[in-house]
């Protein structure tokens, strides 16, 4: 009998330390991962000033209206400058771009997988979201699901860089928190990745209108490239565009002859993506425009180390470019396909937009978006060797007075790519 009391008197105080001990010890491991996980003891990657334990603005936290909490994030970001990024040129501790988004966890980014699709049914979200001038928001779980309804299966989104004191291109740490918590966001949702470097604004801040010496920006571009692929490795971005319509920038330098713009974007196309390659192991794809208009040598880099070629078609649609013109322009698909197929290089449509990101959307544009859409649309089914995948430009058209319409046919097509 003694022997049974005392069985039961050891199982009694099992049951009473674990009931202490378990809980504490579980919400460790749910918040730090498994044992050898590399999730941070302290505080998340890139805030590493915190210590275990303290406390920390939630997403979308900060910044607030309530003065209580407003004071306790400003309070924070003195304490942990880490952990806020570049919170200068408002007069506010927050200003428009400057809210502190927590990066992901080491356990989020250790459960990243590629996922790749057979055809690639993309959605360009463009460059404003990113923007300083943005609502500094991370792609809702709402909106990724009324993506995937339409039949998107990946999200193209911009990683977009800034010049240091020093004239050299760097992250902008601020937006960089945004689009590494997109991606996670994004493939928590069964989507595939894209990221394109933000070359067309040559990135933010570079001077897009003077590049000077092409020596000089080639080789900090590079350097920005290679940093950047290393990124887009850590996260498992499927793909990643280093050569992002650099043909757009480079005809811009009036420094440089016509003769120099283009013996640079000979060399540059392959120079990005080799170095690239260096960093990334995912799937590289290029992206140029008018590719009718530029000369031989500059088209054929657009297919040297690269896995997709692509080119992005969007004729201004104000109105005064009529709709037999306007279907013309779109013989650029079988164009590049063509070439793309003597190349022995897969060919993708990389951009399809009706818009400005900056100017927005004319009336014109507004009242015959579906019409114009299936012009593409048409000429892309009809271009041989089969594309890769196409790219709809800006998910904000669909707020238009046809986007519902747009939506439908835009649905339709995925299903016959």
């Amino acid at each position: 009998m003694k022997k049974y009391l005392i069985i039961a008197g050891v199982l009694v105080a099992v049951i009473i330390i674990g009931a202490f001990v378990l809980p504490p010890f579980v919400g460790r491991l749910t918040h730090e991962g498994p044992p050898g996980s590399g999730q941070p003891q302290g505080g998340p990657e890139g805030c590493a000033s915190m210590q275990a334990g303290e406390w920390m603005p939630e997403r979308d936290e900060c910044p607030s209206q309530n003065a209580e909490l407003s004071a306790k994030c400003d309070a924070f970001c003195v304490k942990h400058p880490d952990c806020c990024g570049d919170r200068t040129g408002g007069e506010q501790a927050f200003g428009g771009r400057e809210k502190v988004l927590t990066l992901p966890s080491a356990w989020e980014i250790f459960k990243l997988k590629r996922n790749y699709p057979e055809t690639i049914k993309a959605l360009n979200e463009g460059p404003n979201i990113y923007s300083r001038q943005g609502a500094s928001e991370i792609i809702g779980d709402e909106k990724l699901e009324a993506i995937k309804a339409v039949g998107f299966n990946a999200i193209q989104v911009l990683l977009i860089g800034k010049k240091d004191d020093n004239g050299k291109l760097v992250f902008n740490e601020v937006n960089n928190s945004v689009l590494l918590n997109d991606i996670v966001a994004i493939k928590k949702h069964g989507l595939a990745v894209w990221v394109a470097l933000d070359i067309a604004g040559a990135p933010t801040n570079a001077g897009q209108n003077n590049l000077g010496k092409y020596a000089d920006f080639k080789e900090s571009f590079l350097a920005f490239t290679k940093e950047s692929a290393e990124l887009m490795e850590k996260y498992k971005v499927e793909y990643f565009t280093a050569n992002n319509e650099p043909d757009k920038l480079f005809k811009e330098q009036k420094q440089w002859s016509a003769a120099e713009i283009n013996a640079n974007l000979a060399d540059f196309f392959p120079a990005t993506n080799a170095v690239a390659r260096e960093k990334f192991k995912g799937k590289l794809i290029n992206k140029i425009t008018q590719t009718q208009r530029h000369p031989d040598e500059v088209v054929a880099a657009s297919f040297k180390n690269v896995d997709i070629a692509g080119v992005d078609v969007g004729p201004s649609l104000d109105g005064r470019v009529g709709l037999a013109e306007y279907q013309k322009k779109f013989d650029e698909y079988q164009f590049y396909a063509s070439l793309a197929q003597q190349a022995g290089v897969p060919w993708m449509n990389a951009e399809y937009w009706q818009g400005d990101f900056d100017l927005g959307y004319y009336d014109f544009a507004k009242q015959n978006e579906l019409k114009y859409a299936q012009v593409s649309f048409n000429a892309y089914l009809k271009a041989a060797p089969k594309g890769q995948g196409y790219v709809w430009n800006d998910w904000a058209t669909f707020s238009l007075p046809q986007g519902e319409a747009t939506r439908e046919a835009l649905s339709d097509f995925f299903k016959k790519i």
